[in-house]
């Protein structure tokens, strides 16, 4: 059950029923300090200052109407005006038993819309660097998210596999020896090939307009070139693929679509444009002035889609992509991972999309931006030259770190055991010290706190997991044929059982605010509660065999959301550490 929107409803049916009919937010959030309640509302007291009513009175008012009911034992008034709710015990305890046979923890699928997850999407022709992490796990755990809520999820690896850099790389690959040429081609070479062709395109004016030739044939699509360009792109989703497995992401080959199959669109989106008084024509170029955003000259922004040598640019390609997204795929939601130097750039393809019809009113169009990864120094985080610091190379580092933490910590694995139970540590950790930090603010990478068995990091929750799956390996019976209820006997186990049951509203904030780190906090909430429960309370050794029986049950449901909630985060667990 979703007790936040619960809450909430009974509210907005309470305000209905004196006469308000505003669109009204009560504001439900959880309360920390235990002591003055289970959930409160600010939305009320927001209420009474727009309708210009002392708060408090107004407040007391409403909760005069609010049937205690099952679900509350006590409603009260905090100055200056919130309204805080107190769960009745007995509400949990049914609840929690009423989560225990079900698969999904209880959590209904929502009708489902189609959600379109733009994320990842790494360069075409260079190698994946620490710049990827966020936009690739970010996007990722809203993908799985999303599916998990019933929706029809249409992942989006929008690959730059279209452009000047490959008309570069062809170029100078052409000028390289026979024996170079026979080489099998990896991705390592390719990205050296682009590097040297970059400088060699900025500073030579026949290698420039040589390579500008190749770009002409790939577009006019030359066999040979195109077999050349084909072989790049593979070459580089081959390496890509490999780094999403080893981060265990859900994205795959097929959800590759890159700027090259927008291309036959293309033609077609700029003469609408142009017919709907969009885009017009100045010097040669094709442009699109937004009234909406002004330049440093306070003029109307320009955003050219077609330069005077009829060359397509990269707003005109997210134009199309846009319109493919919105009219054939018929996109309900559409979430867009980048970081956030891109917001105007999205802001002004969306609104351009709008003018053009080709967004429908109800379309949500999302910018998810994201802040940097640091250095200790707050700078980014680079290797000591000042080079980006490769994907695959930090996941090993991370391998590498988590394995010496391991074979300290328990010497009788065996090798196999310690490499794959220190991979899943290793790439957990990286992962779940990223997601756990909002992802609207830059934050400091940090090795030791990351692998740390203590506090609020991935080893830590999947050490909580381990633990519990010890102890009911332990017991002779398997805990889902325990016949006897979960009993609530003291206030330990009633904030853990009302944490299990927060479980389905932290999903569905995640879902809509796209910020994985609530997940990550209502986790660690959950983790922290149980240890607690496990050293006040006994759960194998006390002998009266209902309350063990009912521990047993609340230990396994712990566990179970723990693994889901981890699984939602694209993070492993393990029966052994």
């Amino acid at each position: 059950m979703n007790i936040k929107c619960f809450i909430s409803n009974i509210v907005k049916k309470t305000i209905l029923k004196i006469g308000i009919t505003d669109t009204f937010d009560p504001m439900i959030k959880i309360i920390q300090k235990k002591n003055l309640g289970h959930y409160q509302s600010n939305g009320i007291m927001h209420l009474a200052y727009i309708k210009k009513i002392e708060p408090v009175k107004f407040a007391k008012k409403i909760v005069k109407l609010i049937p205690l009911s099952c679900i509350f034992i006590k409603i009260c008034v905090i100055s200056p005006g919130f309204v805080n709710f107190y769960i009745n015990q007995k509400w949990i305890e049914d609840n929690i038993n009423k989560i225990f046979y079900k698969t999904r923890l209880g959590i209904k699928k929502l009708i489902p819309k189609t959600v379109i997850i733009d994320y990842s999407s790494p360069n075409v022709a260079k190698d994946m660097h620490i710049g990827h992490l966020r936009s690739t796990i970010l996007g990722d755990v809203s993908a799985r998210i999303a599916e998990f809520l019933g929706h029809k999820v249409i992942r989006a690896n929008h690959i730059g596999d279209w452009g000047t850099q490959f008309g570069m790389i062809i170029a100078l690959y052409e000028e390289q020896n026979p024996s170079f040429k026979k080489k099998k081609m990896k991705l390592e070479i390719i990205e050296k090939l682009y590097q040297k062709s970059k400088k060699k395109f900025e500073q030579e004016k026949k290698f420039s307009e040589k390579a500008r030739w190749y770009v002409t044939r790939l577009h006019q699509k030359d066999p040979y070139v195109l077999r050349i360009w084909k072989k790049i792109v593979s070459t580089t989703i081959t390496s890509h693929s490999k780094i999403y497995k080893k981060l265990n992401i859900t994205l795959q080959k097929k959800d590759i679509k890159g700027e090259s199959e927008y291309h036959n669109m293309i033609p077609n989106v700029i003469k609408e444009l142009k017919n709907k008084k969009i885009a017009t024509v100045v010097d040669g170029s094709t442009i699109i002035l937004l009234e909406e955003y002004k330049n440093r000259q306070g003029l109307p922004m320009g955003i050219v889609i077609q330069k005077q040598d009829s060359a397509f640019l990269y707003a005109t390609v997210d134009i199309a992509c846009l319109k493919y997204r919105c009219q054939t795929l018929q996109a309900h939601r559409i979430l867009y991972y980048t970081d956030s130097r891109q917001a105007q750039y999205l802001q002004q393809i969306t609104t351009i999309g709008r003018k053009a019809g080709y967004i429908k009113s109800k379309t949500k169009i999302e910018h998810h931006m994201f802040g940097m990864v640091l250095s200790k120094d707050k700078k980014p985080f680079k290797t000591r030259d000042g080079k980006n610091i490769k994907l695959n190379q930090l996941l090993k580092t991370a391998v590498k770190k988590s394995l010496y933490l391991t074979q300290k910590k328990n010497s009788t694995l065996s090798k196999y055991q310690l490499y794959s139970i220190s991979k899943k540590i290793g790439i957990g950790a990286v992962k779940y010290s990223d997601l756990s930090r909002n992802r609207l603010t830059d934050y400091i990478f940090d090795w030791d706190n990351m692998i740390s068995f203590h506090g609020n990091t991935a080893p830590y929750i999947q050490y909580t997991y381990t633990r519990i799956l010890s102890i009911l390996k332990k017991i002779n019976n398997n805990v889902k044929t325990i016949q006897q209820p979960i009993i609530l006997n003291n206030h330990t186990e009633s904030e853990l059982s009302l944490k299990i049951l927060q479980f389905e509203e932290t999903i569905h904030e995640v879902f809509n605010f796209g910020l994985p780190h609530i997940l990550c906090s209502y986790l660690y909430q959950l983790s922290v509660l149980y240890s607690s429960f496990y050293e006040k309370h006994s759960v194998l050794h006390i002998q009266n065999e209902k309350i063990k029986n009912s521990r047993l049950k609340l230990s396994y449901l712990t566990a179970k959301t723990i693994k889901k909630g981890l699984h939602l985060l694209g993070i492993q667990t393990m029966k052994k550490m």
